[in-house]
């Protein structure tokens, strides 16, 4: 009788907290695409005219087109993005909600600059959707990115002579549907893992690292550097894994070459190697609108601290655009997840956040990876 006492007035504590916590959360505002995809970076501008601020009233509209189309091939595919209607300087500005100027530098008639851009998402959503353009509503969990280099065929990666990793290190990768993170190349990473172990495709070394940057996945990319003296051009061959808890996931290869100096080359080739990834993200992320979808699904509540990591998980998926409260017990949540895109998708992107949805009898129960399916 005391014990249950004693427990009661925790679980009536905890059903008021949780009850609290909701109000917010069933009446989110409604977001379709988180504002990174509508973000463009490192927009780079050099325009002479009959003057200092003609120059960079004109750079500031050549910069936002080159955003504009940047924008394009970020969400949508290259062909379907060339098949809108083109729009004049008026028209970009009033997709634009501001931008921001990285660096400047002006004489009397030039002015070279560096933006950064960022788009209205209803606006730019509106304009693809009556276009009939499928685009993309996700972002890619982070990849840890492990450049290794084979000169001769011998392969570095933690060294001072690995011209390819320093490649990365100045090559702005921002702006991209699958952001990408570099490790630090300190002691400990080169205790963690080597270049033959990197490319032999060592999981147990490989997601250790790749977590420890919070990275979900890592990308090795080996790139050997020849060069043709006669000739004066150089070639880069480029291998490509990207591996996750299970293993192998995807593998591509592919060369860049050309008769100019290795630095230029190495940033062709990740260039390169940044399109075939984004491509192959944005392909199975494309929607044709943001018409909402709804699935019911069951979430099991262990304690007040795991229905808050659940909460701001899902919180943070661009495709769900609200989440309704059905009922609601000390142990259990029922739940209308209204989302864009299929349910695959929404289950991809469930998995972006270490959630999972699963078939539990006829009943779609949600759940962080790795937890038991049962109900209770």
């Amino acid at each position: 009788m005391a014990g249950g006492r004693s427990r009661a007035p925790w679980r009536i504590g905890l059903a008021a907290a949780i009850l609290l916590a909701l109000t917010p959360f069933s009446h989110r505002a409604a977001v379709a695409a988180g504002p990174d995809l509508y973000t463009v970076s490192d927009i780079d501008v050099d325009v002479t005219a009959e003057s200092a601020v003609a120059a960079r009233d004109q750079a500031i509209l050549l910069a936002q087109r080159r955003a504009y189309e940047k924008l394009l091939l970020q969400l949508a595919d290259a062909d379907a993005a060339a098949s809108l209607p083109q729009l004049d300087n008026n028209q970009i500005a009033d997709l634009v909600e501001d931008f921001d100027v990285v660096s400047e530098r002006s004489s009397t008639v030039r002015y070279i600059g560096k933006f950064n851009f960022h788009f209205r998402a209803d606006a730019v959503r509106q304009l693809l959707e009556e276009s009939g353009v499928r685009y993309a509503v996700l972002t890619s969990p982070p990849m840890l990115v492990l450049p290794v280099l084979t000169v001769d065929g011998q392969s570095v990666l933690w060294s001072d002579a690995n011209a390819w990793f320093a490649a990365w290190q100045n090559h702005p990768t921002g702006g991209s549907l699958v952001p990408v993170k570099l490790p630090l190349g300190d002691l400990a990473d080169m205790s963690a893992i080597d270049a033959p172990q990197a490319l032999a495709g060592d999981v147990a070394k490989l997601l250790p690292l790749a977590l420890h940057y919070g990275a979900q996945t890592a990308l090795v990319v080996e790139a050997k550097l020849a060069a043709d003296a006669a000739s004066g051009t150089r070639q880069i061959t480029l291998a490509v894994q990207r591996y996750d808890a299970g293993g192998l996931v995807d593998s591509f290869t592919d060369e860049v070459a050309g008769a100019v100096d290795a630095d230029q080359l190495y940033s062709q080739a990740i260039d390169r190697v940044m399109q075939r990834i984004q491509t192959a993200w944005k392909q199975q992320n494309l929607v044709s609108s943001t018409v909402a979808q709804t699935v019911a699904v069951a979430v099991p509540i262990a304690d007040y601290r795991g229905w808050l990591d659940v909460r701001r998980r899902l919180a943070q998926i661009n495709t769900i655009q609200r989440v309704d409260v059905r009922s609601l017990r000390i142990d259990l949540a029922r739940l209308d997840i209204v989302y864009v895109g299929d349910l695959a998708q929404l289950e991809q992107a469930l998995g972006t956040r270490s959630l999972t949805l699963t078939d539990d009898g006829g009943e779609m129960v949600l759940l962080p990876a790795g937890a038991s399916t049962a109900t209770p």
